[in-house]
């Protein structure tokens, strides 16, 4: 069993997503904590409020890429501003820790005039607040106005927009709650982060079986891998086959289970990544090979959020580490790299090696080996982890090519 704070779970899964935004990383709890000041001035009970701060958090999963970020920020409305919610909703409707807020998640871009009537009107207002405080946000990130004057066109524009775009009420409700000066100063990141570090204390942790960690593990390595259509799958793909290699390597159920959240998550700081970095065709230039290498240190700062997953965290970090020193980011060598460690950086490499990139094509899993082969004879990789994979060379394959199916959770081999 895994003990851990819900909450704490959730405002690392926003701080990852916001991540996205690569300048503005507060989006998704600005949204939470404006969604749950209105829900006070509503008269909502703590439950409600405490979900729509889950709600906003969380209402921007489906968003991976930065230009959808950009349309995000510095647009009101777009065409095609429904796709992310889609894709939120199905990556959310199947974490039990989520599952609750998925169809707000799904309306938070849909016009208060064309939600669908077969709603219920908690989901409705749910899905409308989102949406009005998410427009406030990306109207207050554009206006360059003194405070009063940009408080007062955010409330023109709201308005303007009462009984089509948002609830007359919802409108009514932000305008009385937004009215407070202090409503807009808790909008800074040292206040905002005070009030989730309030809201989180609130709640003690809970404990999650490993079906239901892997579940939220799997939104997290969702998330990376809709970043790049090169890199689809790849998270997954690791997490399988390091584990297998973990059991054929005869580690603990314990160090298995560890491996394959490592691999889960092993690249959730490339979501800090530009998107023109991650899916260049061509060699990086050296910032760009700095600004990419430094994804498993940013894996690792955000996922020691979470208490009582440090060394899943630190694990995570060393995918890119080698034996002779020459790895990233933090240039371990030899026996201070962890075993366990070693077969995730095989996972790695020869999961890369059989995928699609957008400077190859992908390799046969014969010739992806003697890349493995050739960086183990240069004392890069673990001889030991190197010579399992190719006495089990078919079946690594086949678990290095699973592909995650977001409605049941499954991986299928291909």
């Amino acid at each position: 069993m895994y003990l851990l704070n819900p909450r704490e779970v959730t405002f690392t899964l926003s701080e990852a997503l916001d991540f996205v935004g690569i300048d503005d990383t507060l989006h998704g709890k600005r949204v939470a904590y404006m969604a749950a000041k209105v829900g006070e001035t509503l008269g909502w009970p703590k439950q409600r409020i405490d979900d729509i701060i889950y709600t906003g958090m969380l209402h921007d999963c489906g968003v991976s890429s930065t230009i959808v970020h950009s349309h995000l920020i510095n647009e009101l409305d777009w065409d095609n501003s429904y796709l992310h919610a889609e894709r939120g909703f199905e990556l959310m409707k199947s974490v039990r820790l989520f599952q609750d807020y998925a169809l707000a998640v799904r309306f938070h871009h849909t016009h208060w005039q064309n939600l669908p009537s077969d709603l219920s009107q908690a989901t409705q207002i749910d899905a409308n607040l989102i949406y009005l405080v998410d427009r406030v946000d990306a109207l207050r990130a554009k206006n360059q106005d003194s405070f009063m004057d940009m408080r007062a066109h955010i409330f023109k524009v709201l308005q303007s927009l009462s009984g089509s775009f948002f609830s007359p009420e919802l409108v009514d409700k932000f305008i009385e709650t937004a009215g407070n000066d202090a409503f807009w100063y808790f909008l800074e990141e040292q206040s905002l982060r005070r009030f989730f570090a309030d809201w989180i204390a609130e709640q003690s942790p809970v404990e999650f079986s490993f079906d239901e960690v892997k579940e939220f593990s799997l939104l997290f390595s969702a998330a990376v891998d809709a970043k790049s259509p090169f890199t689809s799958e790849h998270s997954i793909g690791v997490a399988c086959l390091a584990r297998y290699l973990a059991e054929l390597l005869g580690l603990t159920q314990v160090e298995q289970e560890h491996l394959e959240l490592a691999g889960l998550f092993h690249d959730l700081g490339k979501l800090k990544v530009k998107d023109r970095v991650l899916n260049k065709p061509g060699q990086l230039d050296v910032d760009e090979r700095i600004e990419m290498n430094r994804h498993g240190f940013d894996s690792n700062v955000i996922l020691t959020q979470i208490t009582g997953f440090k060394d899943i965290a630190f694990l995570a970090s060393l995918h890119h580490e080698t034996l002779d020193g020459q790895g990233y980011p933090y240039h371990l060598k030899g026996e201070q790299i962890p075993f366990n460690a070693r077969i995730l950086a095989v996972a790695d490499i020869f999961q890369a090696l059989v995928q699609n990139r957008p400077y190859r094509n992908a390799l046969s899993a014969e010739t992806a080996f003697e890349i493995l082969n050739n960086l183990k004879e240069q004392g890069k990789l673990d001889a030991k982890v190197c010579d399992v994979l190719h006495d089990n060379l078919e079946v690594c394959y086949q678990k290095a090519m699973v592909a995650y199916t977001i409605d049941n959770q499954l991986a299928v081999e291909v």
